[in-house]
């Protein structure tokens, strides 16, 4: 059992400190830069754009940091330092997650009521594209199933991301996964303060 915490007062300063900054950044708009301008030293540093099937996690915040300090530091040493952000919302994962929960919805009812019988994670050609995590004494699982671990339906994968279950259907629209994530992933960005301009999120979000 962890103490109890005696005060808040220093975790309440660094977040008015952090919000103070990331509104100050915002109004600066210390992230935008025109990719074309001429004359400046340049440096140019991307991350793979995150997949739009959930929200963003720890492993996120770990590697988008290096290219975060990188840019920030560049830029300090007066180089024109871009950092072009945007949300992976294609291929057939997410129409497959989508597809699952429509059957679900209409096998087991609105909220759904499933069997207890032991259930075997669905997999279907329609996700081929996910990676294939090999390991000889574990044989291939896929990455869908490695993420959800005991978790089989799609209904309480969605519950596990803080899905409330009177929006949880809206999900078996494919189109509503590209609404509900994105936006989600730019909070948590911008909590994090990333060197990134608004205009290049907006304008990234909407390549799916």
């Amino acid at each position: 059992m962890e103490p109890e915490r005696k005060s808040n007062q220093k975790v309440t300063l660094l977040q008015s400190i952090e919000e103070e900054m990331q509104l100050l950044w915002e109004q600066e708009k210390i992230g935008e830069r025109d990719a074309l301008a001429q004359g400046d030293k340049k440096y140019f540093t991307c991350f793979p754009y995150p997949y739009m099937n959930g929200k963003l996690h720890l492993g996120h915040t770990f590697s988008l940091s290096k290219c975060e300090f990188m840019a920030r530091f560049k830029n300090l040493k007066g180089y024109h330092a871009i950092f072009p952000f945007a949300f992976h919302c294609t291929g057939m994962p997410i129409k497959a997650c989508a597809d699952k929960l429509a059957r679900e919805i209409e096998m087991y009812g609105n909220p759904p009521v499933f069997p207890t019988d032991e259930v075997e994670v669905e997999t279907s050609n329609e996700v081929s594209d996910e990676i294939i995590i090999k390991d000889k004494s574990k044989g291939k699982k896929s990455k869908a199933a490695a993420k959800t671990g005991a978790v089989k339906w799609q209904w309480d994968i969605l519950k596990s991301l803080g899905v409330e279950d009177k929006e949880i259907p809206k999900f078996a629209d494919a189109k509503y996964w590209l609404s509900y994530f994105p936006p989600l992933a730019v909070q948590d960005l911008k909590r994090m303060g990333i060197f990134v301009s608004n205009k290049e999120y907006i304008y990234l979000i909407s390549v799916c």
